[in-house]
């Protein structure tokens, strides 16, 4: 199964431990990316995944390069550029009732500079089951805007599914700009993922999982909506999700997890969502995709770097050391 995310990567900068911005010395790195962290999450699981962006040439460039074919990501569509520079973006952790705070540094990067008209997307979708995007991309500029839409029709007509994680950062672009880029994109989606909070900030729908997936559903005219959100658990938190589409309901509840880690966690459950829609059904792509996402909490980083046995071992339950 070949499944082509597009979008742009960053350089993830935080303090070690639980500093503040202000007091620390040192930072750690990590490569970011929502349709980056897609990638690998796809191929872990055994997908072949394709990344198509564009990256600045020089040293930090290759810092994302490198990292994406580490994971067995295909970067065959990854442009490099001669102008813009690579995008970065601060992470301060924080513990309640502190919140964590994102500092963006990425105005001018290679990939918001784009050229729409240098993708050739017939070429890069070509054998693809499956294409994905997140909300991030067309926000990034008209070019970027542009450019999505083209793969998004493209991949429609090719026969691809295609899907489409709101993601809304309103430190880029205002809910109603998150709105109307999907609403302008809809004739070319099969699936949104959301949140429960981003469809109440950025459709005003409320409610119950299941009424608001069909809300969505209804509003864009699409094939499917799925909507998750985290409850609480007997021991700690679990991701409940719902997906609505022409057929039936489906409803699952991840693995029980610990919020140590966050950040990539709705990539995560995009990626294993994915993945089990397209090779068995939306149901296997709830619970695939509960558990990439509870499974991601224990990892640094940004990116899904969990595989297929460690997913079955959370769905059963059974957390004891391998030795």
């Amino acid at each position: 199964m070949r499944v082509v995310t597009f979008g742009e990567a960053m350089l993830r900068l935080s303090p070690p431990g639980r500093l503040r911005l202000e007091q620390a010395r040192t930072l750690e790195l990590w490569p970011a990316g929502a349709e980056l962290n897609v990638a690998v999450g796809l191929a872990r699981l055994g997908s072949e995944a394709v990344w198509v962006s564009v990256l600045p040439r020089g040293p930090l460039g290759e810092i994302v390069f490198a990292h994406a074919r580490s994971f067995g990501v295909d970067v065959s569509g990854v442009r490099r550029a001669d102008d813009g520079r690579m995008g970065l973006y601060f992470v301060e952790p924080a513990e309640p009732p502190l919140p964590g705070r994102a500092l963006y540094d990425r105005s001018g990067s290679s990939f918001a500079r784009l050229d729409p008209d240098a993708f050739d997307w017939p070429g890069l979708l070509e054998g693809a089951s499956g294409f994905h995007v997140s909300g991030i991309t067309p926000a990034l500029g008209e070019g970027c805007a542009r450019a999505t839409a083209d793969a998004l029709a493209a991949a429609r007509s090719a026969g691809c599914h295609t899907s489409y994680d709101l993601n809304l950062r309103t430190l880029l672009a205002p809910p109603e700009r998150w709105r109307e880029q999907v609403e302008s994109v809809a004739p070319s989606l099969d699936t949104l993922l959301c949140s429960l909070d981003d469809a109440a900030a950025v459709f005003g729908l409320q409610g119950a999982l299941g009424d608001v997936a069909a809300g969505l559903r209804d509003r864009l005219g699409i094939e499917r909506a799925v909507v998750s959100c985290r409850m609480p658990a007997d021991d700690g938190l679990c991701r409940e999700s719902v997906a609505v589409d022409s057929a039936a309901t489906t409803a699952a509840s991840s693995p029980s997890f610990r919020g140590v880690e966050p950040i990539g966690a709705g990539d995560a459950f995009s990626a294993g969502f994915l993945h089990g829609l397209l090779t068995e059904g939306p149901q296997r792509g709830l619970e695939l995709g509960g558990a990439m996402a509870a499974v991601k909490q224990a990892v640094p980083g940004d990116a899904p770097v969990v595989g297929p046995e460690e997913l079955e071992l959370a769905l059963e339950g059974d957390v004891r050391m391998r030795r």
